[in-house]
């Protein structure tokens, strides 16, 4: 099974439910198989949740939200502004839009997307992603190059990977952005934030 999928298939619906405290905020997730890290909040989502850069009147876009982690905490930190949450995975859309109502977020909201489809036109003060790695890197690096289209002026990537490709995504980076900078590391992951000038 494959969760950077529109209609990932499995054998059975096990819907679980987990309690965490994420920036100070207990938040609760209905979580199932056939989506990303379907046991419990992993290792790489925590590190850029609990780093991330969020002001809070931000436009932010979770992009390849899962079950909504990283929106959801943004939420949180930006009362005053408003998050769009993506995915291609529809049973991650409904896990969500499902994790939205649990934890009351109110500034968020859930499409169904490939990669930035569900966003032309609009910009973001910053886009959050733990990205798909499983996907290839050929989408991942449209996914960073493509993100320039849809950041505001002084706008903000924020993305953690796996150490072990971190010389890959570095040459992205950094090959696309004037600005990259480490966020976090801890254990098996780095946090970047990357920016354009002007």
């Amino acid at each position: 099974m494959h969760y950077y999928d529109r209609e990932p298939v499995f054998k059975e619906m096990r819907v679980r439910r987990i309690h965490t405290v994420i920036r100070g905020f207990p938040l609760t997730f209905v979580l199932a198989p056939g989506v990303f890290s379907s046991e419990d909040v992993d290792a790489g989502t925590r590190l850029l949740a609990e780093n991330m850069v969020i002001m809070n009147d931000w436009d932010i876009l979770d992009m390849g939200c899962g079950y909504g982690v990283l929106g959801i905490v943004a939420a949180k930190l930006a009362p005053r502004g408003r998050v769009v949450m993506v995915d291609i995975n529809k049973l991650a859309v409904k896990l969500a839009a499902i994790n939205i109502k649990i934890n009351r977020v109110s500034n968020a909201e859930v499409r169904l997307s490939d990669l930035y489809n569900a966003v032309q036109g609009e910009k973001f003060n910053t886009i959050i992603s733990n990205p798909p790695i499983t996907a290839g890197l050929d989408l991942n690096r449209r996914l960073i190059i493509e993100a320039k289209n849809h950041l505001k002026p002084g706008g903000l990537l924020q993305i953690v990977v796996p150490k072990k490709l971190r010389s890959r995504f570095e040459e992205i980076l950094y090959g696309n952005y004037d600005i990259v900078e480490r966020l976090a590391k801890s254990g098996n992951y780095i946090a970047y934030v990357a920016k354009v000038m002007g």
